[in-house]
């Protein structure tokens, strides 16, 4: 399973279990937010605290295949004062996150599931001495069962309006609108609403969302568990909800001085899971602040959304016979790279690529077309042409169909999102205004 940890102001405290493996890993940041256990308890242990004026500046580790699966060895950390470790046993090969100027790590991220499998890191800027690190948003892990697409609406300035279609057992689907400064930002339909269609709640200007309080569980039909039901309460003393039915177990998010600038999970045809980002109250308003342009094609597939990041570094386009099979993107998230889920289904045709100089480059548009072709019950993505800074691609497929361009002017595209099965049904982008 994967997990992000997300980014904040500083690693506060680093507990281990192992032996001749990492079993697992669980950290504690600035602000006493302590991550999940990642992975399960092995036989030894280990922890440290770093010192108030102290933080991880490198992180080495090592990984080997045992049966059919990767996993990590040792762990050795590098902080601005000592080193620790190593932990376990440094066999197999070596994978390191270096050390970079000006830049601390700030989180971690990877995938366990008895054990930890790999490990990732955010960086952030180190502190300057004698100031109060500024606290960064918070990506708080989806709760739920571990089936349907993920999504992630990425975070805001404010929550404005919450949507919650309900279904026979459960939540089955969520929608949400946000604020950005002035600007609002509709998001998409995440599950499958039903004939109950939606109940909603909507805040007045400055209130915000407190908490989000809910259950999940295993229902008929489900391959895993569903979220069962949501309540929103807000700084205004307001509770929404019960909306759905009580399920086996309960979740919470919820942090002081926090409030909820937007939400992500995992959605089907209902809504596998759930989780949120929390905010610092008392802060400016995130500038500059990504939006998402709707895609264009039809409601075939699954629904896919890879969030936005800082840019992308490559963009790989699977051709099938009638259309585009797949898609996959490569980007860059605070100067760490960061590879996507393939969407759709590859062919023997392979991937084209496009591979940006980045950061240098970035891409300014999307132009393509969709059609209806043999076979699907659906209009899919037919071409895709990229337009950069500095180039326009060769299109990637055969144009046919309907024309679409997905663009706004004095923005570069971050992050794409979508729908697909055996082809791509639907494409969209992220944005960010472009710095000058």
């Amino acid at each position: 399973m994967s997990w992000d940890d997300g980014s904040h102001a500083k690693v506060k405290k680093v507990q281990l279990t192992f032996d001749d493996i990492i079993h697992s890993i669980q950290v504690t940041y600035e602000g006493a937010l302590q991550s999940q256990l990642r992975g399960s308890v092995g036989p030894k242990s280990a922890e440290f605290t770093l010192d108030a004026d102290e933080y991880v500046t490198a992180l080495s580790a090592y990984g080997k295949t045992l049966s059919t699966q990767e996993v990590i060895t040792a762990l050795t950390f590098t902080t601005n004062k000592r080193t620790l470790g190593p932990y376990g046993n440094k066999t197999g090969f070596q994978i390191s996150a270096p050390e970079a100027t000006g830049k601390q790590i700030s989180g971690f991220l990877g995938t366990s599931g008895n054990v930890l499998n790999s490990i990732d890191v955010h960086y952030a800027p180190v502190p300057t001495p004698g100031t109060t690190p500024s606290v960064p948003v918070k990506k708080l892990e989806a709760k739920g069962g571990e089936t349907g697409a993920v999504w992630d609406d990425g975070h805001h300035d404010d929550v404005k309006k919450v949507y919650v279609g309900q279904g026979q057992d459960g939540v089955a689907a969520v929608k949400f609108e946000y604020m950005n400064g002035s600007v609002v930002v509709i998001g998409i339909e995440h599950g499958k609403s039903t004939m109950l269609g939606f109940e909603e709640l909507e805040l007045e200007s400055g209130e915000y969302i407190t908490s989000v309080e809910g259950t999940y569980d295993k229902i008929f039909g489900t391959d895993s568990a569903v979220v069962t039901m949501l309540i929103f309460k807000t700084s205004k003393n307001k509770t929404a909800g019960p909306f759905g039915l009580e399920g086996s177990t309960r979740f919470e998010f919820k942090q002081e001085g926090f409030k909820i600038a937007g939400f992500h999970g995992r959605a089907g045809d209902s809504v596998n899971a759930i989780g949120v980002y929390l905010a610092p109250l008392g802060t400016i308003p995130l500038t500059p602040a990504t939006q998402k342009l709707p895609g264009f094609g039809s409601e075939g597939g699954t629904l896919w959304d890879d969030g936005a990041f800082d840019g992308v570094r490559k963009v790989s386009v699977g051709q099938a016979q009638d259309g585009i099979g797949a898609v996959q993107f490569v980007y860059d998230k605070a100067s760490q790279v960061v590879v996507g889920n393939e969407h759709g289904k590859t062919t023997l045709l392979g991937f084209e690529e496009l591979e940006l100089d980045y950061p240098s480059e970035y891409i300014t548009a999307v132009e393509g077309t969709y059609d209806t072709v043999f076979g699907s019950d659906s209009p899919v993505v037919t071409m895709l042409r990229f337009k950069t800074n500095k180039r326009t691609s060769s299109p990637f497929g055969m144009e046919a169909g309907t024309s679409f361009v997905l663009k706004e002017e004095g923005h570069k595209i971050v992050g794409f999102h979508g729908r697909a099965s055996d082809l791509l049904h639907k494409f969209g982008v992220h944005v960010l205004p472009i710095s000058n």
